[in-house]
């Protein structure tokens, strides 16, 4: 991934060749300079543009200024000021007149949206940079907007639309002989095989992959690409081929990659190593795993020293658990599980806060420009400090009222939901008995008096007063009687074939009958609601429970699959549950 974002840098770089450098004044501070050290040092770039912009320095033009620090606040990950000083280098005629920089300011909008959540918006940014692209033949740029427009409909839980846009993107890119473009093609074939590993679409998994190997060593043959480069692609690429066909069920194929894998540079290389540990899960070599997971650790500690809280280390931490419990260690795995949970909160809480910081600084920019409109009218100096004084302490009056305001919010909605979630499955719980008592009852009465009369069960006097659709919601009240009375949803092994034989349905109508009466997509999302619904009754009955141990006895198999399916039925994560649990039955206007 390095070698590939250096590509990516450079080609950005490449394009940059509108901006020109100062040819009077200050020649140190030149748009050259400034995208010369942007990677290494932001803080500085963006320093030097300032003070460009207050002793208005003649060799950086207005637009240019709003590229680069657009350029900087991408580095910085600041995505707030990054989406607002691209859309001020959009706003001006040299950028839009100019189909090369507004296809880059395009990309960069895009990019900050996504990282707000700003989907629908960021779409329609990238489809009005795909239409620049083509019309200047760029397909390099036309296959990676491709890619990052797919990623969006991907994190948007769209996958057919995804699959769509890698495959144009694709076949956009694998006519081009240019390195660069080919390694942004690897990169759209390694997203295309993440989705179709996710959605199960082994098969289609494989042939991509098969594809990528084929231009790996199409690019292999070709001059362009740095010392290290290809063997990298090669060791990324075979990790994962050997990961795909474990879980296809290929273990002799997926050694074969493995020992491929092992051949290549980039497995010898201890910051790259961990990347064939998911292919050694999978292969149950726990041990392995382990091993080369602490090491990934001790690189991570090296290079990020006491900060945990981010998603490489959920990862790390994600990886020891599964080892421990494939080695039986089950203590040490639930520790790591703990430590899982309360990074992810961490992570949490860190993003609200970068997020507020970026409004303040967006908000002590704004004051920053009003002073620069202030040093330009010397005569009204005074009159726009002041004004921008108070814009700046009104603007974060509000913010703070805003923030304080949404806060409670939060806290005032998660009590209405605990308590609205309660009380619905108090009443799904009285119904199901009284109906399916009912059934029962009305059950046993005509069987009693088919014995009598000595009548088949089926023949029409028995089904006088009752239509096909009285009769198939019978089946499964009864069904869900005995599947949750019983307890037979927390089996692991339970699932389509023994729901079928429950509810004496077959298995063409059970997914119509699912979604009739139980509001359920298939089989997985009904189950999941009722082992949601366990857990929440396992939340108020042992409340010292951990969530992994709540989890583990509701019949999750995982962590993060319990977090999805209690966030889907609840609308809010466990933790949040347990915070408004103990206050459900305050007032939640007080």
């Amino acid at each position: 991934m390095k070698i590939l974002r250096f590509f990516l840098i450079l080609l950005a770089g490449l394009g940059f060749n509108n901006i020109h450098a100062s040819k009077s004044g200050n020649q140190v501070i030149t748009p050259e300079y400034i995208q010369q050290i942007h990677l290494q040092d932001p803080a500085r770039a963006l320093h030097l543009l300032d003070s460009a912009e207050q002793h208005h320095l003649p060799g950086i033009r207005p637009f240019e200024t709003d590229i680069l620090r657009t350029m900087c606040y991408e580095v910085t990950g600041e995505c707030i000021l990054e989406e607002k000083y691209a859309r001020r280098a959009l706003a001006s005629d040299s950028v839009q007149l100019v189909p090369s920089r507004k296809i880059r300011m395009l990309v960069a909008l895009m990019r900050s949206l996504v990282e707000q959540g700003k989907n629908e918006d960021a779409i329609r940014c990238g489809e009005e940079a795909i239409g620049l692209a083509r019309l200047l033949h760029d397909e390099g740029r036309e296959g990676e907007t491709l890619r990052n427009i797919g990623n969006i409909y991907r994190n948007m839980n769209r996958p057919g639309e995804a699959l769509k846009l890698y495959r144009q993107g694709i076949e956009a890119m694998k006519k081009s002989t240019n390195v660069l473009i080919l390694a942004n093609l690897s990169t759209s074939y390694g997203e295309m095989m993440a989705l179709l590993m996710n959605e199960k679409r082994l098969e289609e998994a494989v042939e991509t992959g098969k594809e990528r190997e084929a231009l790996i060593k199409r690019m292999a043959g070709m001059p362009g690409p740095p010392p290290g480069y290809i063997d990298q692609q090669y060791g990324f690429h075979y990790s994962k081929m050997a990961y795909l066909l474990m879980l296809k069920g290929d273990a002799q194929k997926a050694e074969a990659y493995y020992r491929k894998y092992l051949q290549t540079d980039f497995s010898q290389s201890s910051s790259n190593a961990g990347q064939i540990i998911p292919y050694l899960l999978e292969a149950q070599r726990y041990a392995d795993a382990l091993k080369l997971n602490q090491n990934d650790r001790k690189n991570y500690q090296e290079t990020y020293g006491n900060d945990t809280i981010n998603y490489t280390y959920l990862i790390i931490l994600d990886r020891f658990a599964q080892a421990y419990r494939g080695l039986r260690l089950y203590k040490e795995a639930d520790a790591y599980q703990q430590l899982l949970s309360i990074v992810s909160d961490s992570i949490y809480s860190r993003e609200q806060a970068s997020r507020a910081h970026q409004y303040a600084m967006a908000f002590n920019l704004h004051e920053k420009d009003l002073q620069l409109v202030q040093s330009q009218l010397q005569s009204q100096k005074r009159g726009f400090l002041l004004i921008g004084s108070f814009v700046v302490i009104l603007m974060l009056c509000a913010l703070t009222g805003i923030i304080l305001r949404n806060w409670r919010v939060t806290l005032r909605r998660n009590r209405i939901a605990a308590k609205q979630i309660n009380e619905l499955l108090a009443q799904r719980e009285e119904a199901r008995n009284t109906c399916c008592q009912h059934t029962i009852t009305l059950l046993d009465a005509e069987k009693e008096e088919q014995g009598q009369t000595d009548k088949p069960e089926d023949t029409p006097q028995n089904a006088v007063g009752k239509d096909s659709n009285s009769l198939e919601y019978e089946r499964f009240l009864r069904m869900e009687y005995t599947l949750v009375h019983e307890n037979l949803f927390l089996q692991p092994d339970f699932g389509r074939d023994e729901l079928i034989s429950l509810s004496n349905t077959n298995k063409n109508d059970l997914p119509r009958i699912l979604r009739k009466y139980a509001n359920a997509d298939n089989v997985s999302s009904y189950l999941n609601r009722l082992r949601v619904e366990y857990a929440i009754k396992l939340m108020k009955e042992k409340p010292n429970l951990s969530f992994d141990a709540i989890a583990k006895e509701a019949s999750f198999n995982s962590h993060s699959t319990f977090y999805r399916a209690f966030y889907k039925v609840c609308g809010m994560t466990p933790a949040q549950y347990m915070k408004a649990f103990g206050k459900e039955n305050d007032s939640p206007f007080e």
